[in-house]
This record gives structure tokens, C-alpha cells and sequence, in this order.
């Protein structure tokens, strides 16, 4: 965004099964991210001057500076901060639902930043994941009005890109939340979201921003004390029509099943069958599967099957179950970003096995996938396979 104020699914991460026959738990995550579910965008942003005069710009926080804003450099043109959109999508991690907040912003730099010389656009973004119960804090269903308030999001991981290919956003989330995950990545960022619904005149809007911070109370407690509430929106603050955030808000929550606007196409069934999953539907999530391998019955896109496999493991069909996971194994990935994904269906296939009795299939999946990378076969391996 160009810096927002200091502070700041067609894909989900879905969890297998509990491994609790034998006393061994075990959580694994196909790592998805689901498509865009609200965006905001057209909103105003305001900024007080040194002058005692509000300054305000579309999707944009002006500088402060008001003779300096008069004729803007093509740094300062973009704000203090800015951005072009907001979007929220839904991710599941480790069986609860967490939402994926992205801030597309415009940026760029100069070719020769000392004279100033050949500035070049572009756009980048930032993203923070955190758990979907703080979203709903964010707009109470009995709304607050004209009480301004902060709400800590407790960023389970974030991450920044500059100037981003949009083929690999996904990719890059997903990564970063498989490496908080595996405690490779020690997540020190955080998000404060400052809100004030307004209610005047008979018209209602809403003024939120954005403060960047770290996952320290020391650093965040100034922002949630509501002692400190009205300074807030102090000096800048972006405002929007109320219908418009709330619309952005909600239509992100936690899933509930959808009622209208069915599914007609193979990403569209396999989206719901995914939420369908998430709710603990899975007869339903299975059929959805299943309609979308109609669409595309030929497709190579092996996480339905993969999905498919692990809603059967949750019915109690092993075996079938294990033909899915044969097909998921079958079609080999061609990205290098859903390798990981694609080992997981030989632990999972050992699963399967081991609940047929059939202990020596088990051991040689959970022994294929170990040798392809994933560690933590290796505890099954030495309890199961000895």
C-alpha cells in the first residue's frame, strides 16, 4: 500500500484426519486458499494539514504536508499510504477458520533514486492471515455507532510482495502459512484495526484504518486502550459508505452454507465442496467432488481427488479413500509450489491402509513419502513399521 499507517478461497487449508486408533494424533493440511470473497475499494481517505485543514484523496491517505502536496513528487503522489483494494479470502488451518486480509496498493521506485529520475509503477501488496472470530470484532452484528474502538487481529503470519505476479499470490500465502506451520517462519508481525461506525443525519458510513504493529502487547496496548479511543482518528482515517464495509465484512465470515447462486462449473462445485468440507458436511462435500470430476472428468487438477479422498477417510470409507489418493498420486504436479501437497497423499494413502489392516501398504506409503521429503512420517515409520 504504500505503507499503511504504521500497523496495518479458489483454495482452503483443509486437515485430514485424527490418527486416534492408536493413541498417534495427526493433522495434515493441502494447503488452498479460497478465491476472493469481498473486496472494498472507493473509499476516501483524509488527512489533516499542517495547515488545520482536512486534505482528502481516493483510496488515499495525503501527507500532511500541505505546500509539499501542492506540487508532489511521484513518491509522495501515492500518499502516505494508499491502496487499490481490499480483499479478504478464507483459509482453514489446522480445523479453524481464518480469513486472509490482502492490500493491493500502488507503488513503484526510481530507476536513479538521488536525482529523483525515471520512476516506474507498479503495484504490491500485503497480506495478513489471522483467525475469522477477529473479523467479526471488527463490525459487531449490533453495531457501535459513534464509538470509535480498535480490534486486535493476532496476525498468525504476514508478508509483503513487491510487485507481484498475480499467478502467485496464492502461492506465496501458502507458503508462508506452511512455514509458520512447521515453526520455520516466527511470525513477528500484527495488525491493529481502528473502527468508528458513524450514524448522523439519517446517513450511516464508517471511518477504519490500518495500523501496522508487532505481535508484542507492549506495542499494541496504546491502540486498544480505550482511554485513547478518540485519538484514533486524530489526524487521517479512511471513510466508507457503511453498506459497502459491511457487505465487505460479512460476506467473509466464518461459512455458513449457501442458500442461493448454485455452483455450474468444476472450480465452483469443487469451492463448495470444500466449505462443505469445512463445515463437517462431508456426505455433501464428497457429492460436490464428485459433480465437479463431471465437469472435468479428465482434469489434472489432483487436489479434488485429494480432497475427495480425505471426506471419504471422515465417512469411514477407507478403500475408497485409497482409489482417490491412487489418482491424486497419479497426476504428478507440474507447479513446484503443490509438491508438497502432492507427498501428502502417499502419508495420508498409508492411513487409509493402516485402516484396512493392511500394515505393510501403510509403512511403504508413509516410507515413500519420507523418502520424498516429508519428515513426519518418520514418526509412524519407527511406532508402526519396526
Amino acid at each position: 500500500m504504500r505503507r499503511i499507517s504504521y500497523l496495518l478461497l479458489s483454495f482452503i487449508l483443509i486437515p485430514v484426519f485424527s490418527f486416534s486408533q492408536t493413541g498417534a494424533d495427526t493433522e495434515l493440511n493441502f494447503s488452498t486458499i479460497s478465491k476472493v470473497q469481498s473486496s472494498l475499494d472507493g473509499v476516501t481517505g483524509y488527512s489533516l494539514q499542517d495547515n488545520g485543514k482536512w486534505a482528502h484523496a481516493r483510496n488515499r491517505i495525503p501527507y500532511s504536508d500541505f505546500k509539499t502536496n501542492r506540487k508532489p513528487s511521484e513518491t509522495r503522489k501515492l500518499g502516505k499510504e494508499n491502496f487499490r483494494v481490499l480483499e479478504l479470502k478464507k483459509v482453514l488451518i489446522d480445523d479453524i477458520q481464518y480469513n486472509v486480509l490482502i492490500i493491493k496498493y500502488n507503488d513503484g521506485d526510481y530507476e536513479f533514486p538521488i536525482l529523483q529520475d525515471g520512476w516506474k509503477s507498479f503495484e504490491s501488496l500485503d497480506f495478513f492471515v489471522f483467525k475469522a472470530e477477529n473479523l467479526i470484532k471488527i463490525l459487531p452484528h449490533d453495531i457501535p455507532f459513534n464509538k470509535p474502538y480498535a480490534v486486535d487481529m493476532q496476525v498468525y503470519c504476514a508478508g509483503e510482495v513487491v510487485h507481484y505476479d498475480p499467478k502467485l499470490i496464492d502461492d506465496r500465502i501458502v507458503s508462508k502459512i506452511q512455514a509458520t506451520q512447521n515453526q520455520t517462519n516466527n511470525n513477528a508481525a500484527n495488525l491493529i484495526f481502528a473502527v468508528e461506525p458513524i450514524q448522523r443525519d439519517g446517513k450511516e458510513s464508517i471511518r477504519f484504518k490500518l495500523i501496522r504493529s508487532f505481535s508484542k502487547e507492549s506495542l499494541t496496548a496504546w491502540y486498544l486502550d480505550p482511554r485513547n479511543a478518540t485519538e484514533l482518528f486524530s489526524t487521517s482515517y479512511y471513510e466508507s459508505k457503511l453498506y459497502k464495509f459491511k457487505s465487505f465484512v460479512r460476506d467473509a465470515e466464518v461459512y455458513n452454507p449457501p442458500t442461493s447462486g448454485a455452483p455450474t462449473n468444476c472450480q465452483s462445485f469443487f469451492s463448495w465442496g470444500i466449505l462443505k468440507y469445512q463445515s463437517g458436511n462431508y456426505d455433501d462435500a464428497i457429492a460436490d467432488f464428485n459433480q465437479a470430476l463431471l465437469f472435468k472428468p479428465d482434469t489434472a487438477f489432483s487436489l479434488i481427488y485429494s480432497y475427495r479422498g480425505i471426506a471419504k477417510n471422515k465417512m469411514g470409507d477407507h478403500n475408497g479413500a485409497i482409489e482417490d489418493f491412487d489418482r491424486a498420486i497419479d497426476i504428478h504436479p507440474g507447479d513446484i509450489m503443490q509438491y508438497s501437497n502432492w507427498i501428502k497423499n502417499y502419508f495420508n494413502r498409508g492411513v487409509s491402509r493402516f485402516y484396512t489392516n493392511d500394515i505393510e501398504g501403510a509403512c511403504k506409503d508413509w516410507n515413500k513419502s519420507f523418502e520424498l521429503g516429508f519428515g513426519r512420517s518418520l514418526e509412524y515409520l519407527e511406532k508402526f513399521c519396526k
